[in-house]
């Protein structure tokens, strides 16, 4: 049964937390209902999805499932009397589904960052989980031709993959994946940022500590202030100001479909 949701913003967020949210892609796959994407939806896509893009927007809200990514959702969430939400991070939910994944006929396909980095990720994920690596792309969108989406589409559907892993960036993953999982012959895609380079180590994750309370952002700005700072004071002041009049509409207003 599909988890239930509510909007911020006019954006969604699926109730769920990390084991519900592999449970319900499992059984979607073992019910072979067709494919899929996931988005991993945290406080800055948010904000932009309503700030700035539409079309983000409407990538989150026509996802099977938008993951809670950030602790200020699910404090959101449980101060409104909304359940089941916990928080559900892409890399954490990505090497859930590999553990998950392990003696099971289970195909796994990357998709985005460099080749090297997906080498690294191939073989770190077979070592430890014993997964099966159906294809790895890596691909170079800077020069997009009308037939870029259409190869990288046939290689996914010729590699028989169960789930695509895709690295694009945030924002344009998402468009990508609403835009083009309907030609896919089955599986779910993903959309998980950085989570192939959190998961062989370029970027380290946050101690468990700061991740409970909410402060991984800040322990990720030490360490890219040049990159995440911008992020950051762009995106989390409006999620902030944005909260206030969220908190008093209704439960109701707040969960029914758009």
């Amino acid at each position: 049964m599909k988890p239930d949701k509510f909007y911020f913003k006019g954006v969604k967020v699926t109730c769920c937390d990390l084991d519900g949210s592999v449970r319900t892609a499992f059984d979607k796959l073992k019910k072979g209902e067709g494919p899929a994407y996931i988005c991993v939806t945290d406080t800055g896509n948010i904000v932009n999805a309503y700030r700035n893009s539409p079309a983000l927007r409407n990538a989150i809200n026509s996802s099977f499932l938008s993951l809670p990514d950030g602790r200020p959702l699910s404090l959101f969430a449980d101060a409104k009397g909304i359940k089941g939400i916990g928080r559900v991070a892409g890399p954490d939910f990505m090497e859930e589904v590999f553990r998950r994944s392990a003696g099971m006929d289970v195909k796994h396909f990357f998709l985005g960052d460099t080749q090297e980095v997906l080498n690294r990720l191939k073989d770190k994920a077979e070592k430890q989980y014993g997964i099966i690596v159906c294809g790895m792309l890596s691909p170079d969108l800077g020069s997009q031709t009308d037939g870029t989406d259409e190869n990288i589409v046939n290689g996914i559907n010729q590699s028989g993959a169960d789930f695509i892993w895709v690295a694009l960036g945030g924002g344009k993953q998402e468009i990508w994946m609403m835009n083009n999982y309907m030609k896919l012959d089955r599986g779910i895609m993903t959309g998980v940022g950085a989570a192939f380079r959190f998961y062989i180590g370029d970027i380290k994750r946050a101690p468990v500590f700061f991740r409970k309370i909410g402060m991984e952002w800040f322990f990720r700005l030490i360490q890219q202030p040049g990159k995440m700072a911008g992020r950051y004071l762009s995106t989390l002041p409006f999620f902030i100001i944005y909260a206030v009049p969220e908190f008093f509409k209704s439960k109701s207003k707040l969960t029914q479909d758009l």
